[in-house]
């Protein structure tokens, strides 16, 4: 297990490839989930690219988060610039997940000199947007059911004047069961545990690495940053940008997909059929094959 001090925290990285190529960097969704989902896609990026992998600051296998802390958005952000300088590679290539795509976003538009490109896979730029994708994807289900409590939710969401906080934290009580999920395609929790289990060999996690989730979501979810719309950052980004969306991805829905197709500079749009949220997991040959292509071209 590999660690490094970034910031007087000690921070877990996994690294793979050769160091004379292009670099990417992944960010991890959740927020607060870890690379180790993300260990068997970055050993296949790594066959062609320089891969860092790593899990944030309070997050599973690096330092918790003290007691009484705050943590916020950019804290995140400038760490990630921090562990660049400390690893001594010169830029590279944000690739971030649902919510690490806000995080690519923001890097790339703080520190342009050390972003070579972007790719945003499912990524959640907007709170208030990802909330109302949300709605987008399930109030059908419910009409079809007259779920009047679900129904008086989802419309509640889409109430014009309600807060990002507001419509994020209503998100969030959405009642995804089990008929809910396979209308909105989402992963069968047994096919992506089997997933890690055949793709991941011995991961070497503590138990007190799981505690460490609920945390760190609940110190993020307290920062005004993660309510900011961060879309308009998009026209800011002069690097090649590559979104990567699942067709019935519930993160990024028509909202950003056509805002970034409007906005974006050197933007290109990838969606994945038969996919959700979890691309990588979905259509792992595919989704490799489309960054290396993006790779290669800009």
């Amino acid at each position: 297990m590999s660690y490094i001090n970034i910031c007087g925290k000690q921070i877990y990285y996994e690294e793979y490839g050769e160091e004379n190529g292009p670099t990417l960097v992944y960010l991890h969704g959740g927020p607060g989930e870890s690379c180790l989902t993300y260990t068997y896609q970055a050993k296949q990026l790594g066959k062609y690219y320089h891969v860092i992998s790593f899990d944030q600051y309070g997050v599973f296998r690096s330092d918790a988060l003290p007691e009484g802390c705050k943590l916020c958005v950019n804290d995140l952000v400038e760490m990630t610039e921090q562990m660049r300088i400390a690893l001594g590679i010169k830029s590279w290539i944000p690739l971030g997940h649902s919510f690490g795509g806000m995080l690519a976003l923001i890097y790339a538009r703080t520190y342009p000199d050390s972003t070579d490109a972007v790719i945003y896979d499912n990524p959640m730029w907007s709170a208030l947007h990802t909330a109302r994708a949300i709605v987008n994807a399930t109030l059908p289900y419910f009409e079809q059911r007259d779920n009047a409590e679900q129904i008086g939710l989802c419309k509640e969401i889409l109430r014009n004047g309600i807060s990002a906080k507001e419509a994020f934290e209503k998100s969030m009580s959405i009642d995804l069961y089990e008929e809910v999920r396979h209308y909105c395609h989402i992963i069968d929790t047994e096919k992506y545990n089997a997933y890690i289990n055949n793709h991941i060999d011995d991961p070497q996690v503590s138990e007190d690495c799981w505690g460490k989730f609920a945390a760190f979501r609940q110190k993020l979810f307290e920062s005004a940053d993660f309510y900011e719309n961060y879309l308009p950052y998009l026209a800011d980004i002069h690097k090649p940008q590559l979104l990567i969306v699942g067709e019935y991805d519930m993160t990024c829905g028509d909202y950003e997909r056509e805002y970034f197709s409007k906005h974006s500079k050197k933007g290109r749009t990838e969606v994945l059929t038969d996919c959700a949220h979890l691309s990588w997991f979905e259509q792992p040959e595919r989704y490799t094959e489309l960054i290396c292509g993006f790779v290669r071209s800009y």
